[in-house]
């Protein structure tokens, strides 16, 4: 158990024809961003900067970007969002889209504190037709780093030698 309470379950769901939001452009959406890309199509970023990668792949058409930062007046672009993530460098901003996400019932993600979050983002490693998702229920990224090295080490370093 995780302080007193039950870990979250490992539900593997398919969001390839779901609306994601992400609000924020700085390294950790960028990471989320890499993720997503492997599961769905339909991703939009707001932010008024973003990292060089994500700008890319917005060039790319792999994703929407609007090039703006999230403000109150912009709730109704989360209206008909299936899942949300608030990585804003801005704490007020995230709490703001997470009320936003509650009051219409979107999973949220809430980068910058884990009591808020209706989800954790796991640590994730895809081979063929294996996917691993890896939590640690927010307690400790640095023991999921870890342990999401040694997977892809087992997956990709056994088919090497094979």
């Amino acid at each position: 158990m995780m302080g007193g309470r039950k870990p979250y379950f490992p539900m593997f769901v398919d969001i390839s024809g779901k609306k994601i939001i992400v609000a924020g452009g700085g390294r950790i959406a960028e990471r989320r961003v890499d993720t997503l890309l492997k599961f769905a199509d339909n991703i939009t970023v707001i932010a008024p900067k973003v990292t060089e990668r994500i700008r890319k792949k917005a060039e790319e058409g792999k994703l929407c970007w609007i090039k703006e930062s999230f403000r109150e007046d912009m709730k109704n672009r989360l209206l008909d969002a299936d899942m949300v993530l608030a990585a804003t460098n801005d704490i007020a901003c995230n709490e703001q889209i997470m009320r936003i996400c509650n009051q219409r019932g979107i999973p949220v993600n809430v980068s910058h504190k884990k009591e808020l979050c209706d989800y954790y983002f796991p640590a994730v490693v895809v081979k063929d037709y294996v996917t691993v998702g890896i939590t640690s229920g927010g307690q400790s990224h640095m023991q999921v780093k870890k342990i999401r090295e040694q997977i892809e080490n087992a997956l990709f370093t056994k088919n090497k030698n094979s």
